[in-house]
């Protein structure tokens, strides 16, 4: 009896065209952090449970997967790449000072049974950008997001920027608790902005305080926004933080890509390790931004190493829908050469793929019958990104260029 084996659920295959139009996409991210200086580093998809617990300020421990090795230990499979990234920072660049940029790519793993829809595997692009607290280095991090929605071909798009700062500053003087702070945090990471306003507002804390976090959630626009931000305040850390977003947003017009930025103070996030700036890509034709990022002064101190750092992930599944949902078009490049041979020209059609090969090019042997229509050849080296055919059969060598040939 034969039996149907498919996917669990969360979890796809992807093959075809779709995966080479993942691919492609994913060829023109890593030029982006190879533009910019940035060098690879694997992590492994499984770790052991206190890189991810909840006092590190990651996922909640319901949203991970964990299991037991043959020691009794818990792991978990990897649900965040920043918590793996900062252990490997701490073992092999502890006594590192000057800036350190890294880039990874793999997939993430996330319970996310409550959340229709959503993926429990992943694929996430991102960059840590670790020994450096210069505006600079936001700024840099925003420019680098522009770059991959505009290679992904997205125009319609906005990179929305906040700072953690300014509600913890205020926040710690109101003199709300910990759990207050933690629960309207999660409310405004959520975009339930009225919840939030609604639980301020029952909080026994100083008239101001109440009045400025009221306003949170309000404060959304271009850089006008923060002048209203800094005049709600007069704690020094929020105004220091108002000032910093200022001094990134100048930088940005040196980029050519503030056309793309607004800022958004009511943007949190549940990740309680972003001391500082926080931002994120958002475009139409998926649920949620593309692109998620910020700063973790403190987080890499928690595995040993006193740095400063900033990075984003760029979730390319999310991307890709995004692309596919706009209908835009990212299709990789005919650039491989199919060799369709006969029998007594198999050494030949050898010879030949060994010599492209050896000059860089990208060739695929196939044998031709004798007998035989060569349309059906002619979709399938399509199919498979072939921008030519060398058909060698009898005494003749016939090229077909597909770039000139119609569907």
């Amino acid at each position: 009896m034969n039996q149907l084996i498919h996917t669990p659920a969360g979890v796809r295959d992807i093959f075809g065209d779709e995966y080479k139009r993942k691919d492609k996409l994913m060829s023109n991210i890593s030029d982006i952090f190879s533009t910019y200086g940035y060098q690879y580093i694997q992590t492994p998809s499984i770790e052991f449970y206190p890189v991810f617990d909840k006092d590190k300020g990651t996922m909640h421990e319901s949203r991970l997967f964990r299991m037991i090795d043959g020691d009794g230990h818990t792991l978990v499979l990897r649900p965040d790449f920043t918590p793996s990234i900062a252990r490997a920072v701490s073992s092999y660049f502890a006594e590192e000072t000057l800036p350190i940029r890294l880039c990874y790519k793999g997939n993430v793993f996330l319970n996310n049974a409550k959340y229709r829809g959503r993926l429990n595997e992943s694929t996430e692009m991102g960059v840590e950008l670790i020994n450096n607290d210069s505006v600079e280095a936001d700024a840099e991090l925003i420019a680098m997001s522009v770059d991959i929605m505009k290679s992904a071909g997205i125009r319609d798009f906005q990179i929305s920027i906040g700072n953690v700062a300014y509600f913890n500053a205020i926040a710690e003087e109101s003199g709300m608790s910990e759990e207050d702070m933690s629960y309207i945090r999660h409310l405004l990471g959520t975009r339930n902005q009225f919840g939030a306003i609604e639980y301020i507002e029952k909080l026994n804390i100083d008239h101001r305080s109440k009045i400025a976090l009221t306003e949170i959630p309000t404060l959304f626009g271009n850089e006008t926004i923060l002048d209203k931000a800094a005049r709600l305040t007069s704690n020094k850390d929020a105004i220091a933080s108002v000032v910093r977003l200022k001094e990134v947003y100048e930088i940005l017009k040196e980029y050519g890509c503030t056309q793309n930025v607004n800022f958004d103070f009511g943007m949190l996030s549940d990740y309680s390790y972003y001391t500082g700036i926080i931002f994120q890509a958002v475009t139409y034709g998926t649920g949620d931004a593309v692109i998620k990022g910020g700063r973790y002064n403190r987080f890499i101190e928690k595995f040993g190493k006193k740095a400063d750092a900033i990075g984003f992930t760029t979730i390319v599944d999310s991307l890709m829908s995004a692309v596919e949902r706009q209908k835009l078009s990212i299709e990789p490049p005919m650039d491989r050469t199919m060799i369709l041979y006969t029998a007594e020209h198999a050494k030949n059609a050898v010879s030949i793929a060994v010599s492209k090969r050896a000059a860089g090019e990208k060739v695929m042997c196939v044998p031709f019958p004798v007998v035989g229509s060569i349309e059906a050849y002619i979709d399938n080296a399509k199919k498979n990104n072939c921008g030519k055919i060398i058909v060698l059969k009898g005494e003749d060598e016939q090229i077909i260029d597909l770039q000139k040939v119609e569907d």
